[in-house]
């Protein structure tokens, strides 16, 4: 059975909008939204045909084959035309930041799958960022969506300054003007920022800021090799130090170009709810992880390294499931995962050798 696009996009967003957490109709959904892909996206197709798996021969979700996050940058995975994705046809491509001459990954998003995304991005961090209902304004370390269109993360911020107001920080003399804009303010805010934006900032900061209380930080990213690293238990206690933020109000969001749905820390909704766990990465209803023991084949245990294997149902036009090149480990009390960031040289070469599958696998159904 292959799914259509217009009942599956409501069918997802009404998902969205309710925060639905039950397991069958997750499992539902990701099969009719797999069935869609596997119909549209030839390449992702040809994957899915060199390990054996259809749309009709799947039990659940967990048996869905997830692509690398390597085939991004090798392969167009999108169940609509590259023209679809354009931004004067309602749709987006956003590319991973990377490196100088580095080839970085793209993620197309017709119009349809925009709306779900910005759905995702909005829901997500009500949850994690806004658990406590306020409506705060946002400053955002980072170049505004008109000046960086392909970014993820400045097309989240933007449509999120949208929604709460807020402004960007990043043309020349931004420190300054922050610094300015932080010492004035008499009611919360978030500020979020890149690692690497932030020790940029907090290594030119003259004296200590107090920001009002509930204010608080948003961290993501890492540093990519183009500034001194920073251990995150020291930038965070960095944050409380010069910023007088509590460390409760001091959240990390973890998100992928390939991805239409970010994690969070549970810092701040478990300081609200009194639970005193240690700190860990969940995601909204509709994505799921699974840490991979890559050696094994099989699910890591709690506590165990293991690669981070995502299922997004945001995620209509490219791939509902994406194994991804990070490391973590499973909590034990079964919720969320901690992240232990890049995995080894190895297990990366392994994630690369699947990419080159999917291009024999094209080869052969051509």
């Amino acid at each position: 059975m292959t799914a259509t696009a217009e009942p599956l996009v409501g069918g997802i967003a009404a998902f969205l909008a309710r925060a639905d957490d039950g397991p069958a109709h997750f499992d539902r959904l990701a099969r009719q939204v797999f069935s869609y892909q596997y119909a549209r996206n030839a390449p992702y197709r040809a994957f899915c045909l060199g390990r054996g798996a259809t749309p009709d021969g799947i039990e659940s979700w967990r048996d869905i084959p997830a692509a690398p996050a390597a085939a991004f940058k090798r392969f167009a995975l999108s169940c609509a035309p590259e023209s679809a994705c354009r931004p004067e046809r309602g749709g987006r491509v956003f590319h991973s930041s990377g490196t100088t001459g580095q080839e970085t990954s793209r993620h197309f998003l017709n119009a349809p799958a925009l709306d779900l995304y910005r759905a995702s991005l909005r829901s997500g961090y009500r949850r994690f960022v806004l658990p406590d209902g306020q409506e705060l304004p946002v400053l955002a370390l980072m170049p505004p969506p008109e000046e960086a269109p392909h970014s993820s993360l400045s097309f989240m911020l933007g449509e999120l300054v949208a929604d709460y107001g807020g402004r960007f920080f990043w043309r020349e003399g931004w420190q300054g003007d922050l610094v300015h804009t932080l010492r004035s303010l008499r009611a919360p805010a978030v500020v979020f920022g890149t690692a690497f934006a932030w020790v940029h900032f907090l290594d030119g900061l003259d004296g200590n800021i107090t920001l009002p209380p509930g204010s608080r930080i948003v961290e993501t990213g890492g540093f990519k090799g183009r500034s001194r690293e920073v251990s995150r238990d020291d930038l965070y206690t960095l944050f409380t130090r010069r910023l007088g933020v509590s460390a409760t109000h001091c959240v990390s969001e973890y998100g992928m170009s390939e991805m239409a749905s970010q994690f969070y820390d549970t810092t701040l909704r478990d300081h609200l709810l009194g639970n005193g766990r240690i700190p860990r990465k969940v995601g909204p209803p509709w994505l799921r992880t699974r840490l991979f023991d890559p050696v094994s084949g099989r699910d890591a245990a709690p506590g165990q390294p293991g690669l981070l294997v995502h299922y997004d149902l945001a995620n209509l036009n490219s791939v509902l499931a994406l194994q991804t090149e990070d490391y973590g480990h499973a909590c034990d009390d079964g919720e969320g995962f901690v992240l232990l960031g890049r995995a080894p040289g190895a297990v990366l070469r392994g994630c690369s050798l699947t990419a080159e599958e999917m291009e024999q696998g094209r080869q052969t159904v051509e």
